[in-house]
């Protein structure tokens, strides 16, 4: 090696010892039992309930009930760049503030103010969905729960169900599944996703913030890293930019209630990005921020921290900020006081592996 890339290599390794010693760990205690935290599904945490509020580098732990030490998260701040999330924030903004029915837990206890306008008798409700007709009396083939701005991109591992209720209609035909389509109507079982589809030039605008979380994701959490990206290489075609994910979700100004995700891989790691409209807006775009001021003048948001109920852990992820998170522990977010705030969740869904070729 030349002697002045040496002298590179050792000065970027010094700035990585730092770094670690500014690194804080927390071993986290239970304030609620795992039925405690399972009755609280689908309501909402008070910021009030953060015992740890965290806004700095942080590694957190805990003990599970077989005296096992296991990862919770880990938050790094200021670690993307911000022209990478400018570009991100300004291609998704319209795509995440559309309307979505098929959140679960997530958006909270059935709530008919909440429900879409076209839902006229409940004919069905289980815990988080209805059955319904509409309101000229056609009994519904959907089954839906709250309304919420949270959005799919990159590529699914299910039909989409708009093109399979309209074959459906049209030919009447035998619905079972084999591993690549439906049986005899050719419906794709995995797919490439309506917004990347239809938006190639946003789409490419939002893969360097994909790009950038791969390589946190890779640095912070290696092990579970690498079983995920080994199944994401398996299904190419469904791949974002060679990185360990599938699929992206976009929430904007939605305040989750408590859950745990599922479709994602389990052996995998939850990767989180947050971007801020007041951050984000390009000079002289002239659109309305949505509260009577220009984008310029915009005043941006306070709260919507990422919480672990379970261990009163709060992450305030902003802008820059990435956080490797466990997905399948019970999480939600802290009350939203203003608006402005796009969150990306990067993740693999597991059943791509049924579209191997």
């Amino acid at each position: 090696m030349p002697k002045k890339n040496k002298v590179k290599y050792k000065v970027k390794e010094k700035e990585k010892e730092r770094a670690k010693e500014k690194i804080k760990i927390l071993i986290l205690k239970p304030i609620l039992s795992n039925e405690e935290i399972s009755k609280r599904e689908g309501g909402y945490v008070s910021q009030s309930e953060c015992n740890h509020i965290i806004t700095s580098d942080t590694d957190a732990y805990y003990i599970d009930s077989d005296g096992n030490k296991k990862l919770l998260f880990k938050f790094r701040k200021n670690v993307i760049p911000n022209e990478i999330c400018i570009n991100a924030y300004n291609a998704l903004e319209k795509h995440a503030q559309k309307k979505n029915h098929n959140r679960g837990a997530a958006a909270g206890k059935l709530k008919k103010s909440k429900l879409p306008n076209h839902v006229g008798k409940i004919t069905k409700t289980d815990k988080y969905r209805i059955f319904y007709k509409t309101k000229s009396g056609k009994v519904s083939r959907d089954n839906i729960g709250n309304m919420s701005k949270s959005n799919i991109a990159g590529y699914y591992d299910r039909p989409d169900r708009n093109n399979y209720n309209r074959n459906t209609n049209e030919k009447n035909i035998n619905t079972n599944m084999n591993k690549k389509t439906k049986k005899n109507n050719s419906i794709p079982m995995c797919r490439i996703t309506k917004f990347t589809k239809d938006e190639p030039e946003k789409w490419k605008l939002v893969i360097p913030l994909v790009e950038e979380a791969d390589k946190l994701f890779k640095e912070l959490v290696p092990d579970r890293h690498s079983i995920q990206l080994s199944r994401a290489k398996k299904t190419p075609d469904f791949q974002i930019a060679k990185t360990a994910y599938s699929t992206i979700t976009v929430n904007y100004d939605w305040r989750t209630a408590i859950h745990r995700d599922s479709g994602d891989l389990e052996e995998g790691f939850g990767n989180l990005c947050v971007l801020e409209k007041k951050k984000s807006k390009i000079e002289g775009d002239g659109e309305d921020a949505g509260n009577g001021e220009d984008a310029l003048g915009y005043k941006g948001y306070k709260g919507c921290m990422l919480a672990f109920p379970r261990f009163g852990a709060c992450i305030d992820v902003r802008q820059g900020d990435f956080l490797a998170m466990d997905v399948h522990e019970y999480h939600s977010n802290t009350e939203l006081e203003g608006k402005g705030r796009l969150s990306v969740v990067c993740y693999l869904r597991k059943k791509m592996l049924n579209c191997v070729e």
